[in-house]
């Protein structure tokens, strides 16, 4: 259980640079901050979440009912960047002096993006193309699709799944992200019928109505519009490469 522990406290820090900069502003504060709200609420409280997360009888009894990617989100609860950055201001309010509170903070600064990294050179973030954070592609599509005062219920492409609930609450899915994760072995039969390099859409549209779904998003590239006919579904429009299938007797009107 230790080594689980530390394993997943080693995979979380990194390479440690941030979580010393949080130590240190931790002690820093630790001798500066005299109000009690103020320690409970940045000390105290992180504390109290590291010691748990090493606690071996709590991890026990959490990993009972969660997995390991789970129990590390415990470190979550420890409010680095908030510690952090109080820190810095408080130690820039102490300085007398413009040009020395200005020379501390643009160290300060300095200090923090030295420790960390730049984030888009990660493959899995990119710029966001708009306010909600989402792939484009995703916005226009449900955009398409979305009807006003109700749920619709929708199966997409594999590339959108992360992104459609981020999106809007009025887009339902009979599955998502989740079956991206293998060792979670989730089945769904829709699901590997979406990802085949040819589609079968009359098999994709007749499970599909099993799983109640309005909608049918398809990438433009990897079928045909004829394939749909006679599947109970019909063609109804293309947003941004995708093509977008309506369910022959679905009604969206406001009424359920």
């Amino acid at each position: 259980m230790w080594n689980e522990i530390t394993t997943l406290f080693k995979n979380y820090i990194g390479d440690g640079l941030a979580a010393g900069l949080f130590l240190a502003a931790s002690a820093y504060l630790l001798f500066v901050e005299k109000d009690r709200v103020k320690r409970i609420i940045l000390l105290y409280t992180s504390a109290v979440t590291v010691t748990l997360f090493f606690f071996p009888l709590f991890a026990k009894v959490v990993f009972r009912y969660l997995d390991e990617e789970t129990y590390y989100r415990i470190l979550w609860l420890v409010p680095m960047t908030a510690v952090i950055a109080y820190a810095g201001i408080r130690l820039i309010a102490g300085i007398s002096g413009r040009a020395l509170r200005a020379g501390a903070a643009f160290a300060i600064c300095a200090i923090i993006i030295l420790t960390g990294d730049y984030v888009y050179d990660n493959p899995y973030f990119s710029p966001a193309s708009n306010r909600f954070h989402v792939p484009q592609t995703v916005a226009l599509v449900c955009d398409a699709i979305i009807v006003e005062g109700r749920e619709v219920r929708a199966v997409f492409p594999d590339e959108m799944l992360p992104y459609v609930r981020q999106y809007t609450a009025n887009v339902c899915m009979p599955y998502g992200r989740e079956m991206a994760v293998e060792r979670w072995e989730n089945d769904n039969p829709l699901y590997d019928a979406m990802r085949e390099g040819e589609p079968d859409c009359g098999k994709i549209a007749s499970l599909a109505a099993e799983q109640g779904c309005h909608y049918i998003i398809l990438h433009e590239t990897n079928h045909r519009k004829e394939d749909f006919k006679e599947t109970g579904y019909h063609y109804v429009e293309t947003a941004a490469g995708y093509c977008i299938y309506l369910k022959d007797d679905a009604y969206l009107g406001l009424e359920y």
